[in-house]
């Protein structure tokens, strides 16, 4: 699973990619809106702080102008407003807890793939791989 964290705090972005990384998902960096918009098309979940120097509420409400219709997930927001103007699926609050960003990862990706995908059960017991907790 391609994961897409457009983030400009590098400090957020190790954080972050330490916790995927352990759940074998595989991350991309985007530092500018324009490098969020070319990987989009790759990415099965993308990740935006709402405080992306360049505007991340906006920048998510672009990319689903732009027709990204996969799970989206709003970092570090001030309000729950921001979840609504930026069409987010979800959203995490700083400081993010590992739990709690695979749990709501791995759901959101389940849930897109299921409804969405029509995928057979074999493929969500793949995809429950990811996000195993001891």
């Amino acid at each position: 699973m391609n994961i897409l964290i457009v983030e400009d705090n590098p400090l957020c972005w190790e954080k972050l990619a330490q916790f995927l990384r352990s759940e074998e998902y595989s991350l991309h960096l985007a530092k500018t809106p324009l490098e969020a918009f070319n990987y989009s098309s790759e990415a099965d979940l993308i990740m935006v702080n709402a405080e992306f120097s360049s505007g991340g509420v906006n920048l998510s409400r672009e990319l689903r102008s732009r027709g990204y219709s996969r799970p989206l997930i709003l970092l570090a927001i001030e309000s729950l407003d921001d979840v609504l103007r930026a069409e987010a699926d979800d959203w995490l609050e700083a400081p993010f807890h590992r739990q709690e960003v695979l749990l709501k990862v791995k759901l959101l990706l389940m849930r897109y793939y299921m409804w969405n995908l029509n995928t057979t059960p074999r493929f969500s017991e793949r995809l429950f791989k990811y996000g195993q907790y001891n």
